[in-house]
């Protein structure tokens, strides 16, 4: 007996373990099934932590500023990593296409090389490229951007083209439960809210910070533009987006490409965040009020947070831009001019021409010398500018830039060659006697036929009979002797008598006289 009491004991707990095991195991299941979110390091609380009690412009600033600065893909992988974010989640060969959401194998590719077929499909830009002109370029960044891309089929592809989302009526004929018309493209219900989440994280995203597009949703109907990013409806999409809430395959691709870029759609982690920024616009647009005051009904205002009275000729509430430069037509000093939109100076030149865009008095610098032609006295030369003496010469090449009568020094002698009269001798500069000697070097500097005292007695060579003899510079008689050494100054004849009667003449001949008597007498 104890045997077997102890074997059914055995048995009831096997079976209750059993039950508890297979209920855990169901409840587990129906969550994950449920749910179907894959955990990852992101905390909403950190992530989101600056925009508690934001709204409007405030908060659309701030979100920015979270997921701008994500990493870049190229548009080449994008294949891959579509298939990893839209994967089937109930076969892992497969994609689920957007708008339809029909389940297609990963390989049924078109655009990539393979053909396209009724079956194959696209990489589909949710906001369309030519609205902001972005194209597919690293560069630019919103051609490659996973939240704004999705796999859908090739011909619904072709079909949706670049229009505006909004409510439409005709069929697809393969996408039936999409609507078409001349300006909208409706997805099926159970995508509009994917669809508005993805193009309201566009409008928050791109602003036009450097090469990136500047992203606009607006109300009504756009038109694709190199310029204007806008696209449409965007109360339309706001209904979408309350109609079709988050779902949690939504939700695990946002965690899949946060994996990926490093940033996230902030209105698939917060629902609320779109009533926050657009709440104003669309939902007070019931009431057919005109928040801007421009004459529109804000739900027939293309742009109903901005006054277009006086400026607004086509009647789409929104400014002008009639030169189509990206300035509108009230802020445009040039509306008719593309080329140009301020004018800093009001001198009458926009900036973008005016070579000084800040002083009225200048607009032009014909020679690139940093002042301007009206103030510049040789507006041909970049190497004059000033002329002070007005002479005609400006003042970097003038040697004398106050001296109206003189500019060049060619001997650089500090005295100008006009009035120099040796510009090429920087010894001399005046020749009062005009002799052709200058000052400096002519003894005689105001005697026109001297200029040379060889013997320094202050009688010039010119005059003096003796120039090289300090003692004499005058022969009267022309006898040879200078007059202070010649008794007879005046009679070149006597000069030579009286030189037989010199002492030492008289000596000598008297001592040759005696020598001569004495020797006769001898004899």
């Amino acid at each position: 007996m104890n045997g077997r009491y102890i074997t059914a004991i055995f048995l009831c707990l096997m079976l209750f373990l059993n039950i508890f095991i297979s209920i855990s195991n169901t409840h587990t299941n129906d969550f994950l099934e449920d749910d179907n979110v894959e955990f990852n390091s992101y905390d909403y609380e950190i992530y989101y932590q600056n925009v508690e009690f934001l709204s409007g412009e405030q908060l659309h600033v701030e979100l920015y500023d979270i997921i701008r600065n994500h990493t870049v893909i190229s548009y080449s992988s994008v294949w891959d990593h579509l298939r990893e974010v839209d994967e089937d989640p109930l076969n892992n060969v497969n994609v689920i296409l957007f708008y339809m959401q029909r389940s297609q194998s990963e390989n049924d590719t078109c655009g990539d090389g393979n053909e396209c077929t009724s079956q194959s499909w696209n990489r589909e830009h949710v906001w369309p490229k030519s609205h902001g002109d972005f194209g597919t370029s690293m560069t630019k960044v919103a051609g490659t951007d996973l939240h704004s891309l999705r796999p859908v089929d090739n011909t619904v592809n072709s079909a949706r083209s670049d229009k505006d989302f909004g409510n439409a009526t005709d069929s697809h004929w393969e996408c039936i439960e999409c609507e078409s018309s001349t300006d909208y493209w409706e997805p099926s219900e159970i995508s509009k809210g994917d669809a508005a989440r993805s193009v309201f994280y566009m409008d928050v995203r791109y602003n036009g910070y450097g090469n990136e597009p500047n992203l606009s949703l607006v109300n009504g109907t756009t038109q694709p533009s190199s310029i204007d990013g806008y696209l449409g409806d965007l109360c339309t999409l706001y209904d979408w987006h309350l109609t079709d809430p988050v779902s949690p395959y939504e939700i695990n691709r946002n965690n899949e490409i946060f994996d990926i870029q490093g940033n996230r759609n902030p209105f698939i982690d917060n629902e609320n965040f779109v009533q926050e920024i657009w709440g104003n616009i669309c939902e007070i647009q019931d009431s057919g009020s005109d928040m801007d005051n421009d004459g529109f009904l804000d739900s027939e205002d293309i742009c109903p947070e901005e006054n277009s009275i006086g400026f607004d000729l086509n009647l789409d509430g929104c400014l002008d831009d009639t030169d189509g430069d990206g300035v509108t037509d009230n802020l445009d000093i040039f509306p008719l001019n593309h080329s140009e939109s301020h004018d800093s100076d009001l001198d009458g030149i926009g900036d973008n021409s005016d070579a000084f865009p800040n002083n009225p008095l200048e607009t032009k610098d014909s020679d690139s010398d940093g002042v301007g032609d009206n103030a510049d006295k040789f507006p041909n030369d970049s190497s004059e500018w000033i002329d002070t003496d007005s002479d005609g010469i400006g003042d970097n090449s003038d040697a004398f830039p106050l001296d109206p009568l003189e500019n060049i020094d060619s001997d650089s002698d500090g005295v100008g060659d006009n009035s120099d009269m040796f510009p090429f001798d920087n010894l001399e500069s005046i020749d009062s006697d005009l002799d052709g000697v200058g000052d400096n070097a002519d003894k005689f500097p105001n005697d026109s036929s001297e200029w040379i005292d060889t013997d320094s007695d202050g009688i010039g060579d010119n005059s003096d009979a003796f120039p090289l003899d300090p003692l004499e510079n005058i022969d009267s008689d022309s006898d040879g002797v200078g007059d202070n050494s010649d008794i007879f100054p005046l009679d070149s004849k006597r000069y030579e008598l009286e030189n037989s009667n010199n002492p030492v003449l008289i000596l000598i001949f008297t001592v040759i006289l005696v020598t001569f008597v004495i020797m006769r007498s001898k004899l």
